[in-house]
């Protein structure tokens, strides 16, 4: 008897969780289809009618934002499993190298530093350099962040491939790129997609970086463009929600196709066979 009761216990706080997690979706949903007047009156229920106009407003203010945000994204994700790839498999295969340890905890430090701590030297660096309002230092300072979670992610999943593998390779003949391309890379598709996933969602919703880092609207990024969207006082938050909702459907589509191989990266970067 105790075991089913708490086992509908269980099941209960689970629903209840599941419900005040989607709740607030549900009223971003069902709101950005409102006037104002409606939103004040009935934030709730359905709209009696439904102002399909919100997205149409929207839509323009936030594609060209979108369209740079998912160029930074890319290639933030490409520089970040690239370098993260490359240190990882050093790290695993070369152990006998001087300063490898010193040089791996440098780069697992600066998951400890706040990004805001570097704020100030980044801006810094970029103006120097003549990147500042430029896809390039918008691109580069996040990536060289990220590097330092992808690394320790993979490097993790990395020691569990059995050396074994690498040794019959190296019998064969096969140099370190070969090994990596044909054996380790094929063998890392959960991490990462995990590295991928987590990259992306961090890029796509980074607010403060592109803030100081640009100026125009030439590489303006979708965070900062959703503060800045034009609405009537007759529209309002009508068309800042439907903003929001079409600048999150790039991570939901990501999601959704990555979800599966995000949950076994997790697993699998955090357990060592």
């Amino acid at each position: 008897m105790y075991t089913i009761l708490r086992r509908y216990f269980s099941r209960f706080l689970l629903a209840l969780l599941l419900l005040l997690t989607l709740f607030p979706f549900y009223l971003l949903v069902i709101n950005s289809f409102k006037s104002q007047t409606e939103i004040i009156k009935n934030p709730f229920n359905f709209a009696a009618r439904w102002q399909f106009a919100n997205y149409a407003k929207a839509l323009p203010q936030v594609i060209r934002p979108m369209l740079n945000s998912f160029l930074v994204t890319v290639f933030v994700i490409l520089i970040t499993t690239a370098v993260s790839m490359l240190a990882s498999y050093a790290f695993v295969r070369y152990k006998n190298f001087r300063g490898r340890t010193v040089l791996y905890y440098g780069i697992i430090a600066l998951l400890m530093i706040p990004g805001f701590v570097m704020l100030i030297p980044q801006f810094i660096q970029i103006t120097r350099l003549h990147l500042y309002d430029t896809f390039a230092g918008l691109i580069f300072p996040p990536a060289a962040y990220q590097v330092a979670m992808g690394t320790f992610l993979i490097r993790s999943s990395m020691e569990s491939i059995s050396k074994s593998l690498f040794e019959a390779a190296y019998i064969e003949g096969a140099g370190d790129m070969q090994i990596l391309l044909k054996i380790v890379l094929p063998l890392s598709t959960p991490i990462l997609s995990t590295v991928t996933i987590m990259t992306g969602l961090n890029v796509w919703n980074n607010y403060i970086w592109p803030l100081v880092a640009s100026s125009g609207t030439a590489t303006q990024q979708i965070a900062v463009a959703l503060t800045k969207l034009v609405v009537s006082v007759t529209d309002g938050n009508g068309v800042l929600f439907a903003g929001y909702i079409i600048a999150s459907l790039p991570l939901i589509i990501l999601f959704c196709f990555a979800s599966k191989y995000f949950v076994a990266g997790l697993t699998q970067g955090a357990v060592k066979g």
